[in-house]
């Protein structure tokens, strides 16, 4: 009888003990690292053969974002740096190229593993998510200073949200 219910006690401790473990491990939202990831199926390149100027969007994730909106620009400014965009698409010959990185906080809408959808009864693209967009940087060849925007947005319900702040910048200058 003992050692049946010792082996029990040992198996149940084998399967339980690996999903204890699990289940304690910390991910990224429960140990608050901020981190940024692009979200993909989402860059745009466009621009038609008679304009001066190609446009490039890049769109982002924060996990966790910082509250402080001088922080908040301060990481999309260090993360830009860090991540050049310029590089990556090679410059046209008599065209400027304009730059946009937009930021989006995760949110139930717009969870980490999101992708656009294009199916036929639903539709649900990038831009249908503006209310967890919280940073912006725009620039061009022509016009190289960086034009930053952080939001700090609350929200109201699941869909309405409320700009609560908004700040400006252009490289390190406030812009009221």
């Amino acid at each position: 009888m003992m050692k049946v219910n010792s082996k029990i006690i040992l198996l149940i401790c084998i399967f339980l003990i690996p999903l204890y473990l699990i289940g304690c491990t910390k991910n990224e939202e429960s140990s608050g690292e901020t981190k940024i990831l692009e979200i993909d199926n989402t860059e745009e390149s466009f621009g038609k053969k008679d304009e001066e100027v190609v446009t490039v969007r890049k769109h982002y994730m924060i996990l966790n974002p910082p509250k402080d909106l001088i922080q908040l620009k301060e990481l999309v400014e260090k993360y830009s740096k860090d991540h050049p965009v310029e590089g990556e698409m090679k410059v046209i010959e008599g065209k400027n190229r304009i730059f946009y990185m937009y930021f989006y906080r995760e949110s139930e809408d717009l969870p980490r593993d999101w992708q656009p959808d294009e199916s036929y009864m639903n539709t649900d693209r990038i831009e249908h998510h503006k209310n967890d967009l919280i940073a912006a940087i725009i620039w061009s060849d022509a016009e190289p200073q960086k034009k930053y925007y952080v939001y700090e947005k609350s929200k109201e319900g699941k869909v309405i949200e409320k700009i609560i702040k908004k700040m400006h910048f252009i490289e390190d200058q406030v812009v009221e």
